[in-house]
């Protein structure tokens, strides 16, 4: 459960939190067209 629980975090901080070069210092999340809950 304990790593369970660390890979969520680091999953959240990696796609939402972490700057990367070739986005121009956005984070992932940003490329997502349709995330969860937001389908249309």
């Amino acid at each position: 459960s304990e790593r369970t629980a660390a890979l969520n975090d680091y999953l959240h901080t990696y796609n939402y939190h972490r700057c990367h070069t070739a986005l121009e210092g956005q984070p992932p999340i940003t490329r997502v067209n349709n995330a969860a809950s937001q389908y249309t």
